[in-house]
């Protein structure tokens, strides 16, 4: 019966004898402890959460065969932009015409594929 004699106790102590600032001290001190622990606990928590996210994704990336992983983001090299279709052709037609040699010409465009550069275009249709 500890408990009894404690109130026992309690009830028979002078209320006077108690020092209010030394009570607001240990209140507020115990409180801070309370919110500190609370505070360790939830960046503790926050932390765990991002390392493992992180290494989530990381592990998710380093998973992926390379050549996809690179493929996400690279246009195929077989196919060309409006504009830079418009551009070969052009620098062609213009080579052509103002070259003295026509059959060197010709040769220099087979030299750099342009024909495949028509055919990947055209889907083989021709």
């Amino acid at each position: 019966m500890n408990f009894e004699k404690y109130i026992i106790e309690v009830s028979d102590s002078n209320v006077s004898s108690l020092n209010e600032n030394i009570f607001l001290e240990k209140l507020h001190s115990e409180r801070r402890r309370r919110d500190s622990n609370k505070l360790r606990l939830f960046n503790g928590l926050s932390a765990g959460v991002c390392v493992l996210l992180f290494s989530f994704i990381t592990f998710s990336q380093l998973a992926d065969d390379p050549i996809v992983y690179v493929s996400n983001d690279l246009k195929s090299l077989e196919s060309m932009d409006i504009e830079t279709e418009t551009y070969v052709y052009e620098l062609a037609d213009y080579l052509v015409e103002t070259s003295d040699d026509i059959w060197e010409t010709l040769a220099f465009l087979d030299e750099i594929n342009f024909e495949t550069v028509i055919i990947n275009e055209n889907g083989g249709l021709e």
